[in-house]
């Protein structure tokens, strides 16, 4: 199973520093990988939740660990042009809310919100929404988990056997 650490935020703490250089730092420290929020504003690549606010080269969006959420349609242009092996995890969601049942990521995985995954393939993007305590997490059989309680929910699956 691999964990996705959403915006940087690993442990349910410090998300006023979303998507920061230094918490995805941290989370990458921690041995997750990261979902990032990327904008392509005058040929310039920055980082942002809700708006393009750190501006980072385009080196250092690049690689595997990354999975980058294209927040822009210059950005959604721009990737599908490049080497799928220096972007290899990358997709958008059309519609911001609600949801679409899942998005297609460059890589073929299948980003699915909510707690139920659409097949093996499947990155489980954010349950802690539809499911608080991340029970559902304990026995998936998926590709990945993106949240911002991965310390939490590796724990869980790691301890064994949950009754609930």
């Amino acid at each position: 199973m691999l964990y996705i650490s959403y915006r940087g935020i690993y442990d349910g703490t410090n998300y006023e520093d979303a998507n920061t250089p230094s918490q995805l730092g941290k989370a990458m420290g921690m041995g997750f990988s990261c979902m990032i929020d990327i904008w392509k504003v005058d040929d310039k690549f920055y980082l942002g939740s809700d708006q393009p606010l750190t501006e980072v080269t385009e080196k250092y969006i690049q690689g595997n660990r990354w999975w980058i959420n294209a927040r822009n349609t210059a950005m959604q242009n721009w990737l599908p042009t490049q080497n799928q092996k220096l972007y290899p995890n990358w997709f958008y969601f059309t519609t911001p809310t609600p949801p679409p049942p899942y998005v297609t990521a460059s890589n073929g995985k299948l980003i699915t919100p909510g707690t139920v995954p659409i097949n093996n393939d499947s990155v489980i993007f954010l349950p802690e929404i539809d499911d608080k305590g991340l029970f559902s997490t304990v026995h998936l059989r998926n590709y990945a988990i993106c949240s911002t309680y991965l310390t939490f929910i590796r724990r869980i699956r790691q301890e064994g056997r949950w009754n609930y």
